[in-house]
């Protein structure tokens, strides 16, 4: 058993011996991407060939240093190649320090080439990135970078909200970095020198140098910054007094565009108080910095790297497009379908509820009929009833009116008195042609009552009725009694009459019908 155990314990510290030591080169390799690009380079790539594929975090890492030799070798295309690698290995929600260091590099060598708006968005994300981390520090180099950014692109009131952000923002740190402090206040100072504001110039560089730690790179630019403040205002003591120091510094520094600040800076001043070789000597010293910096090849290589990876962009911002666009059209075919599912369901809905209160008024209107006939109906049996009663009254009337005519017929037969004898005589002649008048007021009534109805449309069956008593000369009691109602009843519709037959005031009633 402890043969097979010691194998596996030399493997377990080989393996620890061998992340170590991958650490430490890469280690190294940080401390080497300044003063010597070309040791970074190696120790990175020898690095690389002992990472394994699942060691992500080592890999950025590798590919960040070669970027940032390559990057101070001036070889852009090159160091955009190995930051693209390490930024590849992320999500872009990531937020391990590597990958923010890898998104400053990109915008760093963006901006070495001139490509200011390019640079942006990179410092912006590492800005970002550095804020989810809670790194006050990281926070604060990228709010310079973004300073730094839009003063290339003429935006100097914004670069400047940037640099006092900047400091705001330092504030914070339990720690004052003084060198950070130094190079926004150096920055600063470059801003006011774009605004010709001298006084503020030369006072944000000369605390730059008095918060400076001493680095080569960054007090040479500073010195050569201050060093223009003076040529400006013409001040030429101080100005040589601050070349001095600055040529002090040139050999400590690699960086170019610390030295062909300086160089620029000193040619002007060599220049203006007459050493024409020395002038000279400085300029070209410039021009073949420059020429390195901003060498051809390198420049069209990365031009058209930046142009494939802008087409690229632009590829992706049109799928992205039509995706949206895509997304948008079946959103608005869904919601059309909706509201036109909606509509029919609601003019369905409509057209039933109005078929259903169609119906349903018919058969309410059909209710009023038929109750309406029922009433009618009930009227007229009512009045038959009421016809036949009369009838009955009338017709005992008669009877009991007969015999007690006859009854007074035998008592005058039995009388001796000749008077009263003739006196019946004259009564039953009377009576006899009251009768037959009678008889032929029947005979003519329904010729009476189609003239009455021809002539007056509106003419009930009662109105009728009461026109042909009053053609019999009755009277109002005695139309009372015959109907067995009240006699304010019979004068009433008396009164309704006369309104239907349209009578004017004086014009008696009954004259008007024994006339018709």
């Amino acid at each position: 058993m402890k043969y097979l155990i010691v194998p596996f314990f030399i493997l377990f510290l080989s393996f620890h011996a061998s992340a170590d030591s991958v650490t430490k080169l890469l280690e190294r390799a940080t401390e080497y991407q300044e003063s010597n690009p070309d040791s970074c380079i190696y120790l990175s790539q020898k690095g690389l060939t002992l990472i394994k594929d699942d060691q992500v975090v080592m890999r950025a890492s590798a590919y960040w240093n070669l970027s940032q030799g390559y990057l101070y070798k001036h070889r852009y295309h090159t160091a955009l190649f190995y930051a693209l690698r390490g930024k590849e290995l992320f999500e872009e929600d990531e937020t391990k320090r590597i990958y923010q260091d890898i998104l400053a590099t990109i915008g760093w060598i963006y901006f070495d080439i001139g490509n200011y708006h390019q640079a942006e968005p990179f410092h912006q994300k590492a800005l970002i990135t550095a804020q989810r981390r809670n790194d006050i520090r990281s926070e604060v180099l990228y709010t310079n970078a973004l300073g730094l950014d839009v003063l290339n692109t003429g935006q100097e009131t914004k670069s400047l909200a940037y640099f006092r952000k900047g400091l705001f923002i330092m504030n914070q740190l339990e720690q004052p970095d003084q060198d950070l402090r130094a190079t926004i206040e150096n920055n600063i100072g470059i801003v006011y020198i774009k605004q010709e504001n001298w006084q503020k110039a030369e006072e944000y560089l000369l605390s730059s140098v008095g918060n400076s730690s001493g680095t080569a790179t960054a007090l040479l630019e500073t010195y050569a910054h201050l060093a223009r403040v003076y040529l400006k205002t013409h001040q030429l003591d101080k100005c040589r007094n601050v070349l001095i120091k600055a040529d002090e510094l040139r050999h400590q520094t690699s960086y170019s565009f610390s030295l062909m600040e300086y160089y620029q800076v000193r040619y002007k001043y060599e220049q203006l108080v007459g050493n024409i070789q020395a002038a000279f000597d400085y300029q070209d010293k410039y021009i073949d910095l420059y020429q390195k910096v901003h060498n051809q090849e390198a420049q069209t290589v990365m031009n058209f790297l930046l142009d494939a990876q802008q087409e690229k962009i632009e590829q992706d911002e049109l799928v992205i497009q039509q995706a949206e666009k895509l997304k948008y059209n079946r959103n608005l075919l869904i919601g059309v379908v909706v509201v036109f599912t909606i509509i029919v369901v609601i003019g369905f809905y409509y057209l039933f509820k109005s078929k259903a209160e169609k119906a349903y008024l018919r058969q309410e209107i059909l209710a009023r009929e038929l109750e309406k006939e029922k009433q009618q109906q009930a009227e007229l049996s009512d009045k038959l009833a009421y016809k036949d009663e009369a009838i009955e009254t009338m017709a005992l009337t008669m009877s009991k009116r007969n015999e007690l005519i006859k009854t007074l017929a035998v008592s005058v037969s039995k009388s001796d008195s000749k008077e009263i004898r003739e006196a019946w005589k004259k009564f039953e002649y009377i009576f006899n042609q009251d009768r037959k008048t009678n008889i032929l007021s029947e005979e003519f009534v329904k010729d009476f009552r189609y003239r009455l109805q021809s002539r007056y449309k509106n003419l009930t069956e009662k109105d009728l009725q009461l026109i042909i008593d009053i053609r019999n000369n009755l009277t109002s009691k005695e139309m009372a009694d015959k109907y067995h109602i009240e006699v304010k009843s019979i004068e009433m519709s008396r009164y309704r009459l006369r309104k239907k037959l349209n009578l004017d005031t004086g014009v008696q009633l009954k004259s008007f019908i024994m006339e018709l």
